[in-house]
């Protein structure tokens, strides 16, 4: 066994052998959490149903459920709660047991507050997320008690308040497990620490892979805080096992240098290190971060996309067969607009099939609307997605008709319009389920490439990792006043990579000057291949 191994094992078994009920593992990208749950999980008592595995995000719950299914429930944390409601009538209120989940729903609410209260709406899904005492929040639930639906967010709060009101008891479980830590808000932290006061739990997370503070209001404080409060048992996983060796210095490059620019103030200090046995053969094949500046980048003069095309094309098969065995992508393009459609036109025609990963939108069309009056015509969030997507004159007079709460919609509209929609219903035909039937199969010697961005790229992998349009002024932001949340990402987008990683940069794009993120500059120079795509650099690659 090499010194490696038996450092890894020794880390692994203090956590399977500890008896603390509460465990924080804090560690980094590809350190084997997924593993070391599996085998928690396995020592734990009970059957698969009697142990939970909960995440943030449906690509990470999708993976964890490949593998962790057979032995535990896996959850996003919305599913786990919208389960718990259907469940557990103290936890609804006065939503009815055949409440309907609606992705959009908050955004119905506040204009709802608009034309009753004729104000500006609150902050509503901020106030619940953040579990603010000064909070508007009985008025959404009100409304959404109404419409007999819920949100993402309100269907979290819905459980969290039950529980803290003591309204409905916590599941017990032989054990929880909980991923991503650092990207959960003080909301979703909440639902956490109740689960944790009657369970056995593990956490696992690693604050320099927060992005999501933006977006949904997490935050790195929650497992930096967990971490100080003593109260949970903390562990490491040392080694990266998915990174080759240039790519794990490289992150501690960019973090050192990070901290010397008084960056990343709390960050929770943490080992990781190059894990030889498995990726020594992979870190001697691609020994370098390949650094690519191109002269020029447009639609005509797409050098992005044609370098990234054939560089896909020159992919081992040896590692797409790897790839499609592991169930993660041959490729992975980690990109913002405006370079990402560009790339994206350049691979589909050169006959490379794409994935892309994009933000879920809302469901409330006007065809979701006359779905649900399909089933149920006087659905009064059946007639409300109806009047949002039709935007009538009588809206405000309708919406404030029902603000007691008294009045179905249905019966506050002319008789007109409801007949008008009526008829539409009828003629309406849901769309019917896609078959798989003689589906084509994509050959396995086929690359699987994905395009997302950097919070999309969050439980993803790839065997070649490309990182485009790499710019002052976009990442980061400010050259002079990085954020932290920008080292975060880069450091995610790095750490993708299995086998190599790529990064993209462009002297001039759409007749204006780029240069190259100051990120760059951020990694030791020996860990760097930079490459000058030109128009001389195709020629030559012709003429070979």
């Amino acid at each position: 066994m090499s010194p490696e191994e038996a450092e890894l094992n020794a880390a692994v078994e203090a956590i399977l052998n500890s008896d603390s009920p509460k465990k924080l593992v804090v560690a980094g990208p590809g350190t084997g959490k997924t593993s070391l749950f599996k085998r928690m999980l396995k020592a734990a008592s009970g059957v698969p149903d009697q142990r939970i595995v909960l995440t943030f995000i449906n690509n990470l719950k999708d993976d964890l459920e490949r593998d962790l299914g057979d032995i535990a429930k896996v959850h996003t944390l919305h599913s786990y709660c919208l389960s718990l409601l259907y469940g557990k009538p103290a936890l609804r209120g006065s939503l009815s047991r055949r409440f309907r989940c609606c992705p959009g729903l908050a955004s119905l609410i506040a204009v709802d507050w608009e034309l009753i209260v004729e104000s500006k709406p609150p902050p509503f899904v901020g106030e619940m997320r953040n579990l603010a005492e000064e909070n508007h929040i009985p008025f959404y639930l009100s409304r959404g008690e109404y419409y007999d639906a819920v949100d993402f967010d309100d269907s979290v709060y819905r459980v969290f308040d039950g529980f803290r009101a003591g309204r409905a008891p916590v599941d017990g479980y032989e054990l929880v497990a909980i991923d991503e830590y650092q990207d959960f808000n003080a909301l979703e932290a909440g639902i956490i620490d109740h689960l944790g006061e009657h369970n056995r739990i593990v956490i696992a997370g690693d604050d320099d892979q927060a992005l999501y503070g933006q977006w949904r209001d997490a935050s790195w404080d929650h497992i930096r805080l967990l971490k100080k409060a003593g109260e949970y048992k903390v562990f490491e996983l040392p080694f990266c096992m998915r990174c080759p060796e240039v790519v794990v210095d490289a992150v501690k490059d960019v973090i050192t240098k990070a901290r010397e620019l008084g960056r990343l103030e709390g960050r929770i200090d943490k080992p990781y290190k190059h894990f030889a046995p498995v990726k020594g053969v992979d870190s001697e094949k691609y020994p370098k971060i390949a650094n690519v500046e191109t002269s020029v980048q447009n639609k005509k003069t797409n050098y992005m996309g044609r370098y990234i095309a054939q560089a896909i094309a020159g992919i081992p098969l040896d590692e797409v067969e790897e790839a499609v065995r592991g169930c993660y992508p041959s490729a992975l393009v980690i990109v913002a607009r405006p370079y990402r459609d560009q790339i994206i036109a350049y691979l589909k025609s050169k006959g490379i099939t794409v994935e892309t990963r994009v933000e879920s939108q809302s469901k409330l069309t006007r065809e979701s609307g006359l779905s649900i009056l399909k089933e149920d015509g006087d659905s009064n969030v059946g007639w409300r997605i109806l009047l949002s997507a039709d935007a009538p004159t009588f809206l405000r007079d309708a919406i404030k008709q029902t603000a007691d709460r008294t009045m179905a919609l249905a019966s506050v509209i002319p008789v007109g319009y409801r007949e008008s929609v009526l008829a539409d219903v009828d003629a309406y035909v849901p769309p019917e389920e896609l078959t798989r039937v003689d589906v084509e199969v994509t050959p396995v010697e086929v690359p699987v490439v994905r395009v997302t961005s950097f919070e999309g790229a969050k439980g993803l992998s790839a065997q070649h990792v490309f990182i485009a349009g790499l710019h002052n002024r976009e990442l980061p932001l400010n050259p002079a006043a990085v954020k932290d949340i920008e080292i975060c990402k880069l450091v995610v987008g790095l750490t993708r990579t299995r086998k190599k990683c790529t990064i993209l940069h462009t002297r001039r794009f759409a007749n204006q000057p780029k240069s190259p993120s100051t990120f760059i500059s951020w990694i030791a120079p020996e860990r760097l291949d930079s490459v000058n795509v030109d128009k001389a650099y195709w020629k030559k690659l012709e003429e070979t």
